[in-house]
């Protein structure tokens, strides 16, 4: 039997002491696409938000400050109130990462839209995507709390016209829409676009939305082909709030052998070191204990494969030699990794 090193963690049964609401970050490669296309270089944008670009191709979680700031920088220094529904103009669906694969796995445009409503809450924490139907009308909605950041206002620009690409790609690239709901208060950015200038548009207290006929609902999707995506980096199971972010988000943009210390994330996150430490006490653990757990977790994946070395593995992992790896691995386990291995492999 193996026996795994608990890494300081406790059941978690009370309330999340602080939340941690991270977004997939290639959702804002169109906005990166747009600088670029205006003559700016967005590596200044990037690193002001401390988003690693390789992210926006790739995919990656960062947090949804980082995204929502970063959002905010490009529509102030490009000085276009209607940036963001500009940018968005070009969304692709590849831009959804592993929820465009998913999507074209089912068969209705009903099923297809709901299934990115659902994926959506996922990859976009802190944010509801659903479809409410009203008669003729169905409403493919957007609704958050209030957030830390000023680009929370250009969000819903980014919201509607996703929408919009999305009903295209699935029922007729030239389909316009004519009804928008915006929450809180009526903003005339969307003016500017030749897409939404024509529509009539409510205020509603809860929600942004798009409507569309209820009739596409029940077409068949067209043929499509996929683009290739690696999945969503998760969290191991049962993890309490803070952890399971923390993980995700360390996991999708440092190598082992450069994971960042505790101030370098409360900096990311947007929080002090003190706080960040108090809320992964709150839930039973410290950070060493997280990266401790990052290492294991990714030891055992590659153990799991025959052709990596023992002396590979511990490179990766950032150990100071296999020794220093063997040992580690032998204090969460009570094996070897080289018996580990021979474990899974034969069972």
């Amino acid at each position: 039997m193996i026996r795994r090193r608990s890494f300081g963690l406790i059941p978690y049964l009370g309330r999340p002491t602080m939340r941690i609401d991270l977004f997939d970050a290639q959702i804002l490669a169109p906005l990166v696409r747009f600088l670029e296309s205006n003559g700016v270089r967005s590596e200044a944008f990037l690193d002001r938000a401390r988003i690693p670009g390789e992210l926006i191709q790739g995919g990656g979680w960062i947090t949804k400050k980082q995204a929502y700031d970063f959002t905010f920088d490009v529509v102030q220094r490009s000085r276009r109130a209607d940036a963001v529904y500009a940018a968005y103009s070009q969304f692709e669906l590849r831009h959804l990462g592993p929820i465009e694969a998913a999507m074209w796995r089912c068969k209705t445009v009903k099923e297809a839209l709901e299934t990115c409503a659902l994926l959506g809450n996922a990859a976009y924490e802190g944010n509801e995507y659903f479809l409410r139907s009203d008669g003729d009308t169905t409403w493919f909605c957007y609704r958050e709390p209030q957030s830390a950041s000023l680009g929370q206002m250009f969000i819903p620009d980014m919201t509607l016209t996703v929408y919009h690409r999305l009903v295209c790609a699935l029922v007729d690239d030239d389909w316009r829409p004519s009804q928008l709901l915006l929450c809180g208060e009526l903003s005339e950015r969307h003016r500017g676009i030749e897409t939404f200038r024509d529509c009539q548009v409510r205020v509603h207290p809860h929600d942004t939305a798009l409507g569309f006929p209820t009739g596409f609902l029940s077409r068949r999707l067209p043929a499509f082909k996929v683009s290739e995506h690696g999945a969503w980096i998760s969290a191991p199971a049962d993890c309490a709030p803070v952890f399971d972010s923390l993980y995700r988000l360390v996991a999708s943009r440092f190598t082992y052998r450069l994971l960042p210390t505790l101030n370098h994330v409360a900096r990311i996150v947007g929080v002090s070191p003190a706080t960040l430490k108090r809320a992964l006490w709150a839930e039973g653990t410290t950070y060493q204990g997280l990266l401790d757990r990052l290492r294991f977790d990714t030891a055992c994946e590659m153990l799991a494969i025959p052709q990596m070395k023992l002396d590979e593995i511990a490179h990766e992992l950032g150990y100071f030699g296999t020794n220093n790896f063997v040992r580690s691995f032998r204090r969460m386990t009570g094996l070897t990794p080289g018996n580990y291995r021979r474990k899974i492999l034969s069972g």
